[in-house]
């Protein structure tokens, strides 16, 4: 092997080799990101834990309606008057059980399963937020990497203008002016390339700090063809987010736990009944010359106890006021809830209409763009028109193609927020995998 030869195979393989992390990169669609997300964020994590708290709350709130068992024992034992005073050994065990008579503890375990319903759907808002704002992360990224693909175009025909115009240049049909002209909109488009890829950078870098992905990355676009064709009216999408929304379902909840808790506070008036049964052993023993006396006795017993809160010094009073202030704040959250529901699926159902229609007008627009550029770009080499003709072309065409990039994307995601408003949203993520 020759010198020229083996340089040879050491650039082959070093353009093999630099290639490879390219193809090595992980591609993720749309679906495979929520999954993610759900693993790793950490909002949801904090709702999940939120939940196993109010879990145990349950079982805390259940263990106060089962009998307390204990054991006992006592010893006495007197070493300076052990003739007159016995030596005792108790031992026992015993049930006691406490409960008011208006059923408190009964109305604390029904809070408790409440608050569980409650957190299981704050989960859900939580988690599906997240996921919307995932989406749009990856949408942003799709926009960002269509923006590249048409600055990178724009470079492309500019620097072929650019070319055409020296070669025109020489032969004397057009002016240095012309080509000064030409020169700064290919500068001016080397810019852009440079801030698409920087756009293509960073969404993609917000990206991977919301699922925590470490490696570089592709993103898969098959999701899109899935949602092209969604349509639905704003009554239905108000009507069924009134129902469905997990907001709506976690603010119910709360005002039933609120009321819930006013009855569990005016139980304080009530008497509490403290019953308590036992079986006790005892052991007693006296020190006599010439010999000692011992004897046993055995006891199985029963007490009741009937507590009535005479004065408490206004905590009861006090605590009643409190729970319906909360009981009140409650009510007004659901108002309030419905009403930024309804505002949610009419903004969101606008938004979709508009997306829309706007792609549907783009499209034409692009075409009509497309045309008058390569009609003036052919006009230009047979000397019918100048350099600004095709450089003014070229600006409609890249701007009907961005128009109409931004005009599907946002189409593509007004469908998932109004997925979002609907609270659909998880369970369309779910029917994807």
């Amino acid at each position: 092997m020759n010198k020229m030869q083996i340089q040879l195979f050491f650039v082959i393989f070093s353009l093999i080799f630099t290639q490879i992390p390219a193809y090595c990169q992980t591609t993720y669609s749309l679906y495979e990101l929520t999954q993610l997300a759900n693993i790793h964020a950490e909002n949801i994590k904090i709702a999940e834990d939120d939940l196993y708290i109010a879990e145990q709350e349950k079982a805390r709130a259940l263990s106060v309606l089962i009998p307390r068992a204990t054991s006992f024992g006592s010893m006495s034992e007197y070493k300076n008057d052990a003739m007159t005073t016995p030596d005792t050994l108790t031992l026992g065990v015993k049930l006691t059980q406490s409960f008011s008579l208006n059923g408190k503890e009964l109305i604390a375990l029904d809070v408790t399963k409440k608050s569980i319903e409650g957190k299981r759907f704050s989960l859900e808002s939580i988690r599906s937020e997240y996921l919307l704002q995932v989406s749009q992360t990856y949408y942003n990224i799709l926009s960002a990497q269509r923006y590249l693909e048409i600055a990178q175009s724009d470079v492309k025909r500019l620097t072929t203008h650019r070319d055409a115009v020296k070669e025109k240049l020489s032969v004397g049909n057009v002016t240095k002016t012309d080509l000064f002209r030409a020169e700064a909109e290919l500068s001016r488009s080397l810019t852009e390339r440079v801030k698409a890829e920087n756009g293509v950078l960073q969404n993609k870098a917000a990206l991977r700090n919301l699922v925590e992905i470490e490696e570089d990355y592709n993103l898969e676009k098959g999701n899109i063809e899935n949602i092209e064709q969604y349509q639905s009216s704003l009554e239905d999408i108000q009507s069924y987010a009134l129902k469905n929304r997990t907001e709506i379902k976690e603010a119910k909840k709360n005002l039933d736990i609120a009321r819930k808790t006013v009855r569990f506070e005016k139980s304080d008036y009530w008497p509490t009944l403290s019953l308590e049964a036992g079986y006790k052993e005892t052991d007693v023993s006296y020190e006599f010359r010439p010999r000692d006396v011992e004897y046993d006795t055995e006891d199985l017993y029963f007490t009741g106890e009937l507590v009535f809160t005479l004065y408490d010094g206004g905590l009861r009073r006090a605590q009643i006021k409190q729970a319906i202030a909360n009981q009140r704040k409650a009510a007004n959250v659901l108002r309030l809830q419905k009403k930024a529901i309804i505002l949610d699926a009419k903004i969101s159902f606008l938004d979709h209409e508009t997306a829309k229609s706007t792609l549907l007008n783009l499209q034409d627009e692009l075409k009509s763009a497309q045309e008058n550029f390569n009609a003036v770009q052919m006009q230009f080499k047979y000397g019918m028109a100048d350099s600004i003709d095709i450089m003014d072309a070229n600006t409609l065409l890249v701007t009907a193609q961005r128009r109409i990039s931004d005009a599907e994307y946002t189409y593509y995601l007004s469908v998932l927020k109004i997925l979002y408003t609907k609270g659909d949203l998880v369970q369309y993520f779910l029917n994807q995998g």
